[in-house]
């Protein structure tokens, strides 16, 4: 295991070794050591913070954009090559653990993670004794408006239907709403029931929990947007100005103001007798294997990148400010300076429940949303569908 010199605090002061000179670490392979698919406006402030990282270490490190994250890694890492750090969600952690594509940085990190950030946050980054990476930010998806078409956000779903039905027609929409279980997770999980349970090993997906979930998205919400489960046409609708409402994170917050929508943000709607209940993430910098065998400036150059990202307050709080990224650095976290996105987020963060982040639940996204497309789509029985997928996933995990 690789071991650095200390080059920073836990506050995000760099200071100590300098790499003056070393200009533009590469991997070997023409990639970049940092991978991201950051949105135009949150790559945007990304860029402002790898140039200051740059002005106060002398570390030069290439980042790229890149579309189809998990398609490329599961390309790239396994051949060698790819990034040696990339950002996304804590979920696919236990993949990729067993795929071994990560690095355990539990000896060459500097920082104190149950004494830097929150308690969710501090475990998520870590998954049978390694640490896999560092966190940034928590986030959910949760419910948008357009404030020239609504004076005040619903706190129920009846009252979202009553505004919805004065938007639905001639070109109009009451909601755009991307039809996959991540985003759907807040309501199929309103009424008790848990898609899997990580900590019981449980899948749930076929309780009447979750069938009364899924109808209820049928009945009540489906019907009022687009007649398309895709992402794209459903952020189209409210991003034109015909939707008063869209449900999605914090990622399209920014994309949505540049297109000139006064936008909302507020906490999800209750459904009669339950709770929105979202899966939650916590975005990170993943180390991947690549360390393993990169040259000690470029090694240490990443992890104090990481390092240096997660640990400066002004890195956590433009975040918030700009994209209602939810800080996950202690000292930021209830800062009155975060503004009132990121308490909506939270409000919504608070009702969820983490994302599994076992290799498990990667058998249970693609048989969930085909029986969600069956009933949205084809008018199938939901229970049927739902005991279908069950049946299907519990076989893939024999």
């Amino acid at each position: 295991m690789k071991r650095r010199p200390v080059l920073k605090g836990i506050g995000g002061t760099v200071a100590g070794l300098s790499l003056a000179g070393c200009m533009g670490y590469f991997t070997g392979d023409d990639t970049s050591p940092l991978w991201h698919e950051f949105t135009d406006s949150e790559e945007r402030t990304f860029e402002s913070h790898l140039e200051t990282f740059t002005e106060e270490t002398d570390h030069d490190l290439e980042a790229s954009g890149v579309s189809n994250m998990q398609d490329q890694l599961e390309t790239a890492l396994p051949a060698g090559d790819g990034p040696m750090s990339f950002t996304w969600a804590h979920d696919w952690i236990g993949a990729q653990h067993e795929d071994e594509t990560l690095y355990d940085a539990s000896d060459s990190i500097d920082v104190d993670l149950e004494g830097t950030y929150s308690e969710a946050a501090a475990n998520a980054v870590q998954w049978k004794d390694n640490v896999y990476g560092l966190p940034y930010a928590a986030e959910t998806v949760t419910l948008m408006y357009n404030k020239d078409m609504v004076e005040e956000p619903p706190e129920t779903i009846p009252e979202m239907i009553e505004i919805m039905e004065s938007y639905d027609g001639d070109d109009q929409y009451g909601i755009g709403y991307p039809g996959d279980a991540y985003h759907f997770s807040a309501y199929l999980q309103g009424f008790g029931g848990v898609l899997y349970d990580e900590d019981a090993d449980e899948l749930g997906i076929d309780d009447d929990a979750v069938v009364e979930g899924l109808e209820l998205v049928r009945d009540s919400i489906y019907e009022y947007s687009p007649n398309d489960l895709n992402k794209d046409p459903n952020l189209s609708v409210f991003q034109n100005g015909n939707a008063p409402f869209v449900v999605t994170g914090p990622w399209n917050l920014g994309g949505l103001r540049d297109a000139g929508i006064d936008v909302g943000v507020a906490p999800l709607p209750a459904p009669e007798g339950g709770e929105p209940t979202p899966f939650t993430g916590v975005q990170m910098w993943y180390f991947t294997s690549r360390l393993e065998d990169a040259e000690d400036d470029v090694h240490d150059a990443v992890l104090d990148w990481a390092e240096w990202y997660t640990t400066t307050e002004d890195v956590a709080t433009t975040n918030a400010q700009d994209h209602a990224m939810i800080p996950v650095l202690d000292s930021v976290v209830g800062s009155d300076d975060l503004g009132s996105d990121v308490d909506a987020f939270s409000q919504s963060v608070g009702m969820g429940m983490s994302m599994p982040a076992s290799e498990k639940m990667d058998a249970v996204w693609d048989p969930l949303e085909s029986a969600i497309d069956v009933v949205l789509g084809s008018g199938g029985d939901a229970r049927e569908e739902l005991e279908s997928a069950a049946e299907q996933i519990r076989g893939s995990w024999e």
